[in-house]
């Protein structure tokens, strides 16, 4: 089943090449860098600095450590499965955005092992699961892929949070991942990304969403010089519902993206997007947000919401929220600001003693703070108030 679906992503690829700025998903992003990382991985690596306790998957260049799955604390509620075994094709299926995407093609051409989580029915996990993708090049501009499919049953509640350590030489780590999310389900996804100048990051994530599931997503993205996230999700039955909440901290030439489609199929769905931008220096963001409300997804409740702080005047963001709606009964809507600090607000805490420099990171974390307070993991929230406030006492 594998061998067709690589067989034809090879193909597409070799037929569009890397991207350009003429496709739409790349216009302010360019793929020009990542063509250079072409040299493979040690896939026998060992990670025996890197904390690995029972509630830990760590990958290692993409291949699962079996010693982190022997001693998982939830093995027994979870099915592992080797992607090459799998026969039902559904498993497979990707959106066609996503099949049209060259490098998206190019990560199911080359991963080295891919692997099909499947937690059982009614499986409850109070503690979010720690994904740890330990990347280690040992040569200069080595390409890394990892393929992960998660199966979240119905009736069961799942948390991750999934976090990335880079050593070793520069590399281009290229993630790709599927989430099927059945009916009455509840995952929350949480991301924390502390880029080094050496690494780029480049991740494609798609989620199918049955009737009455839950879906939150928060990740904090923290100078990275390359990070692009494609996001894209279908809400497949009514009831379902989706909150992302994002924020990316940039300075010197970092460059962050996020690419988020949110596909309405189903009556009664409701959709949330908060991103946030803080960037100085020449460092850059893109937003592009997109919602398709389909004929027939009446009661559609939907809203896109992008906010940019530039601290430099070198630093740039670029905004795209669009809407494409094809029924008549929803409520959506978006909306976008790119600015700099308030001036007003800086006088003000100035006249009440507070110096210039103490005046502009209180305001720098209150705006950051808004999209924090929204994310669902405690956890994950913590780790993003520690690295904001190492972020903004850095910059001065």
């Amino acid at each position: 089943m594998i061998k067709n679906f690589k067989n034809n992503c090879s193909k597409k690829f070799l037929e569009k090449g890397y991207p350009s700025r003429q496709d739409e998903n790349w216009k302010f992003t360019s793929s020009r860098k990542l063509a250079k990382f072409e040299n493979e991985v040690n896939f026998d690596l060992k990670a025996d600095n890197i904390e690995n306790d029972d509630n830990t998957l760590l990958f290692i260049n993409g291949v699962l450590d079996e010693n982190s799955l022997d001693k998982f604390n939830y093995k027994d509620k979870l099915k592992v499965i080797n992607i090459e075994e799998l026969k039902n094709d559904v498993i497979f299926k990707f959106s066609d955005n996503f099949l049209n995407e060259s490098l998206f093609n190019l990560g199911i051409m080359h991963y080295k092992k891919g692997y099909y989580f499947k937690f059982d029915k009614n499986v409850f996990i109070n503690e979010p699961v720690r994904i740890v993708n330990y990347n280690n090049a040992s040569q200069d501009q080595s390409r890394i892929v990892s393929f992960k499919i998660f199966h979240v049953q119905s009736g069961s509640e799942i948390s991750f949070i999934e976090k990335d350590i880079n050593d070793g030489k520069s590399s281009f780590n290229l993630k790709l991942n599927k989430f099927l999310c059945d009916e009455n389900s509840v995952l929350k996804c949480g991301k924390f990304f502390e880029g080094k100048e050496n690494n780029h990051l480049l991740s494609y994530n798609y989620f199918t969403l049955k009737n009455n599931s839950i879906l939150n997503i928060d990740g904090l993205n923290k100078e990275s010089v390359f990070n692009k996230e494609f996001i894209e999700i279908d809400l497949e039955d009514k009831g379902s519902e989706v909150k992302i909440n994002i924020l990316n901290l940039g300075k010197s030439n970092n460059h962050l993206d996020n690419n988020i489609l949110i596909n309405h199929n189903a009556e009664s769905c409701t959709s949330f997007q908060h991103v946030r931008n803080i960037l100085d220096n020449e460092s850059s963001a893109v937003f592009n947000g997109k919602v398709i409300v389909s004929e027939g997804a009446q009661k559609t409740d939907s809203n896109q919401s992008n906010k940019n702080l530039l601290l430099s005047e070198t630093s740039n963001a670029y905004s795209n929220p669009q809407l494409e709606i094809y029924a008549d009964d929803v409520s959506c809507g978006h909306g976008s600001t790119t600015g700099a600090l308030n001036e007003e607000s800086i006088f003000y805490l100035r006249a009440r003693g507070i110096n210039k420099s103490e005046a502009e990171k209180i305001l720098i974390k209150a705006f950051a703070k808004e999209v924090v307070d929204e994310f669902s993991l405690s956890s994950i929230q913590d780790i993003s108030e520690i690295a904001l406030d190492n972020w903004i006492n850095e910059q001065n």
